[in-house]
């Protein structure tokens, strides 16, 4: 076995991309990933032709290889909501991906491929071009017609027959049939997995809600797991970006074979932990119970039998949105004592407890109110994980796997105190410094679709190196700001190169 994984990534940003390498680098793994050059740029798609020269030259060298299908079918992410190939087209390129496995039989695999989501907007940044004039109309005819399949209200049937008389038949067609040409790629995963001795798949469930056709779609993969009980081969939870870490993870302790460690959850507020994230479609605390279990884990009943302790920061009344600057009002409730949950953290830690922060009190960014909070009482060198980024699925991912590799080095003796350092300052300062900071006073300053690339890096800059620098100063740590770029050249996310 060599201490080496081939990890084919959704896309080329920097969470998809170097995360999941550098948490590979904290164990002493390798996980080697194709050149950024060959993996497109938002809509434009891989040269799946370049990717393929690259899985055949280090197949024989990995131990075991974690795939986004997405990008190996369709050229990444994004482009597999806008790809006009024909599924014979798309089912070659399956069975040579599969190739490999013959080539190599001991070789193990993990893929996941993404349930299509259902954006409720007018933004064509990452859609196909009419979600501009028909986005809000798709998403309603999605999640009304599948609610009314579910509640039978004819007020939904209404709302459903409404969205569709607004939606010219021919882009109705198209959205349909690119949903029903992935959807039955997705099914035909099943009749692979033995044949091929797959070790897992995920169907992640990429921006979703309660209803809708993703949703309708989940359900019949559900009965298939169902039918052929496939409950440990097969998982469906939301997420996307955050789902190569995760399974990086997985692949270094399965390969290790290492016990799991398992986790035990604090929350921040009661009714928090009930709630219902945004993008998502079931409750907080199920969902860090799901990426926990696609981690391989599971829950424990007592902080006593944990080997670590998941701090999760709920909002107190309903999940705020930084980005859209939504709901802001509803989070730092009296619902929620932040405050007392910090307090009882600190205690434990004192204890000796293992400590990892979820943040999914907001999507797209840190808790303003919590931050300060944390950071009086803890230093990055007290906790084992840190993330609050996108949604709650993207958070609590990225958690477990930080917490899982670090501790699974700690385990092996291995000195990781600069790197872990780096791993954590990195969320921290994409998270609460960019997101929930800088990217507000980005927005409000200017309009972003008038700058050119150039001007709109340069006014980021402006204002995140100074509030940055100031920060960093503030934690007193041995890591330092090295440069910015914009992976998409928009202010949605942010690339930070630390040293």
């Amino acid at each position: 076995m060599t201490n080496k994984i081939a990890l084919v990534p959704v896309d080329a940003r920097p969470v998809t991309y170097d995360m999941p390498v550098a948490l590979g680098d904290i164990a002493e793994w390798q996980v080697l990933v194709p050149d950024k050059e060959i993996l497109g740029y938002l809509k434009q798609p891989a040269d799946v032709d370049k990717l393929f020269e690259w899985l055949n030259t280090v197949a024989s060298e990995v131990s075991g290889i974690v795939a986004s299908l997405d990008m190996v079918l369709y050229g990444g992410l994004v482009p597999s909501r806008i790809n006009t190939d024909d599924a014979a087209t798309i089912k070659k390129r399956l069975n040579k991906f599969l190739e490999l496995k013959n080539k190599k039989p001991d070789l193990k695999l993990m893929l996941f491929s993404s349930t299509m989501r259902i954006s409720n907007n007018y933004v064509n940044i990452e859609e196909k071009e009419y979600w501009s004039e028909y986005g809000e109309e798709i998403w309603a005819l999605s999640y009304y017609s599948h609610r009314y399949e579910q509640l039978q209200n004819p007020e939904d049937l209404a709302r459903s027959k409404k969205a569709e008389e607004k939606i010219p038949s021919a882009i109705r067609n198209d959205y349909l049939e690119t949903r029903e040409r992935n959807f039955q790629i997705n099914l035909s995963l099943f009749e692979l997995l033995e044949p091929y001795n797959i070790d897992l798949l995920v169907f992640p469930q990429d921006d979703t809600s309660e209803f809708g056709y993703n949703i309708k779609e989940q359900q019949q993969l559900k009965e298939i797991i169902r039918q052929k009980n496939l409950y440990d081969q097969v998982l469906i939870y939301p997420g996307a970006d955050e789902v190569a870490s995760l399974l990086i993870a997985r692949m270094i302790y399965t390969l290790e074979d290492k016990r799991f460690p398992t986790f035990y959850p604090v929350y921040s507020g009661h009714k928090g932990m009930s709630i219902v994230a945004r993008y998502e479609d079931r409750t907080i605390d199920e969902s860090v119970k799901g990426q926990v279990f696609a981690l391989g884990s599971h829950m424990v009943e007592s902080v006593q039998e944990a080997d670590v302790l998941l701090g999760v920061n709920v909002p107190g009344e309903q999940q705020g949105e930084i980005a859209l600057q939504q709901s802001l009002n509803q989070v730092d409730t009296n619902n929620r004592n932040v405050g007392e949950w910090i307090r009882k953290l600190h205690y434990y830690s004192q204890l000796g407890k293992k400590i990892a922060i979820i943040d999914v009190a907001y999507a797209n960014g840190a808790d303003v109110a919590m931050m300060p909070q944390l950071l009086k009482k803890f230093t990055l060198s007290d906790l084992v994980g840190f993330a609050a980024w996108n949604t709650a699925g993207n958070t609590i991912g990225t958690v477990v796997a930080q917490t899982a590799l670090i501790l699974l080095a700690k385990e092996k003796g291995l000195s990781i105190t600069e790197k872990k350092e780096k791993l954590l300052l990195l969320r921290v300062l994409d998270d609460y410094i960019y997101q929930s900071q800088v990217r507000q006073t980005v927005r409000q300053a200017i309009q972003e679709e008038k700058l050119s690339k150039t001007e709109l890096l340069e006014t980021v800059a402006k204002h995140f190196y100074p509030t940055a620098q100031q920060f960093i100063e503030s934690l007193q740590v041995n890591t330092k700001l090295d440069a910015i770029y914009l992976p998409w050249d928009r202010t949605f996310e942010i690339g930070i190169r630390l040293k």
